[in-house]
């Protein structure tokens, strides 16, 4: 890991006392006695977040607690005032949190577009019963949603071929047709598991352009973003918070917080981190 640090850019800085999106307060996580989660406390406010740290400390775990798919074995998790604890993944999509995963989970056969339009469930007021019928108002939501989608692509420079199937496109395209599926839903938190892993920098500048510009729009969202990649944590967010056996040993401006010894240290050894 490097420690020298760029800053992030016109990034706007969340306010310390914006009220936060989400908050994890006390989460604990254990897998058959191997503690993965201990006492997380974060706060987690409008803008980027970066939550970043050594290959299993707990970051991927804690995404799997806020969107649904696991439950914590103590500790609380709030949107806004609402505990999302113990619901399934869908009712916490429809509270407004979307999320990828580490590795794309496209519906292979679908294109582009279709696969977009899975992920605005949040917005189908109708519902598929009507959809299947053909009710007027169901297919103006579906043509409302396809125009929409069409348009994130764009956004993401995959406007070309919208209609090409998903497994046609190489990998960083189909990480980004995902990030496009978790924005259909406007969500109030977009959860991101190393969306830039497998990006050539042409696909992580779009990926910037893009993120940046649904957050423009967006200033009351959150975006809580995993990546190993520090140059692009230090590029997109103000914050960043750092992960250590299943704890945050530190969080703040990410020039700041790559720059503790405590933090060089659970990256890169005691031994290096001291110069030997």
């Amino acid at each position: 890991m490097s420690t020298e640090t760029v800053d992030a850019g016109d990034t706007a800085t969340p306010s310390r006392e914006a009220t936060p999106v989400v908050e994890f307060d006390g989460v604990s996580k254990s897998f058959g006695g191997n503690s993965v989660l201990e006492g997380v406390n974060l706060a987690v406010r409008p803008g980027f977040t970066g939550l970043i740290g050594p290959n299993g400390a707990g970051k991927t775990t804690c995404l799997n607690v806020v969107s649904g798919y696991l439950r914590p074995d103590a500790g609380d998790v709030r949107l806004g005032e609402q505990s999302v604890i113990g619901l399934r993944p869908d009712k916490v999509a429809r509270l407004g949190v979307s999320r990828t995963f580490q590795t794309p989970r496209l519906i292979p056969n679908l294109s582009a577009i279709e696969n977009v339009m899975v992920g605005g469930g949040r917005h189908h007021r109708h519902g598929h019963i009507a959809e299947l019928f053909g009710i007027p108002a169901a297919r103006r939501d579906e043509k409302d949603q396809r125009a929409r989608a069409r348009e994130l692509l764009g956004v993401f420079g995959l406007g070309e071929h919208p209609d090409r199937a998903a497994n046609q496109f190489p990998i960083g395209s189909q990480k980004i047709i995902e990030v496009a599926r978790g924005l259909l839903n406007d969500p109030a938190l977009l959860l991101l598991d190393e969306p830039a892993a497998g990006l050539g920098a042409e696909d992580v500048d779009r990926l910037v352009e893009g993120l940046n510009g649904w957050l423009e729009e967006r200033p009351e969202a959150a975006v809580m973003i995993i990546e190993h990649d520090l140059e692009l944590i230090t590029r997109l967010c103000p914050t960043a918070a750092v992960l250590h056996f299943g704890r945050i040993i530190q969080n703040g401006p990410p020039k700041d917080v790559l720059r503790d010894p405590v933090v060089v240290e659970a990256y890169l050894g005691a031994d290096v981190a001291a110069g030997d």
